[in-house]
């Protein structure tokens, strides 16, 4: 429809484990397993949604002209989010492995720890796709421009 996919599906991912790490703080300072459990559906709605978004993005880099100033950006964009992702993964894979229930205090603190490792990354990564759509107008047609 002439219309890039990619951006629009971001925000789920992004929610999702921007809110995680809010979870996990709110678990280590109520003691409620409830933010735990939370905050492990949160990071796995983000890991499988950042999947598709992803693959849509991989559709547009294919679409940039090969060695200009947006492709460069957006292989940036891309280095940084599939980073992210595998720290949030790495997450989710930590805490799935880990017992069920109220997790222990090492626990807490290494998802804390993981979690807000992940954001710094997703903070860098969703800034430099901030860019290649307002400072290079990638995925805006003209008229989208005037």
């Amino acid at each position: 429809m002439g219309h890039p996919l990619h951006p629009a599906m971001v925000h789920f991912p992004v929610a999702g484990w921007t809110a995680a790490a809010a979870t996990d703080a709110l678990f280590l300072a109520l003691r409620d397993p409830l933010w735990w459990t939370l905050s492990r559906w949160l990071l796995a709605v983000g890991t499988v949604t950042a999947l598709g978004a992803m693959t849509a993005g991989l559709m547009d880099l294919a679409a940039l002209a090969p060695g200009g100033p947006a492709q460069r950006r957006a292989l940036r964009h891309m280095y940084l989010m599939s980073c992210a992702w595998t720290v949030y993964a790495v997450d989710l894979l930590v805490r799935l492995l880990g017992a069920a229930g109220t997790p222990s205090a090492l626990l807490a603190w290494v998802g804390l720890a993981l979690s807000a490792l992940g954001f710094v990354v997703l903070f860098a990564g969703t800034h430099v796709g901030a860019q290649l759509v307002y400072d290079l107008g990638v995925g805006q047609t003209e008229r989208g421009r005037d």
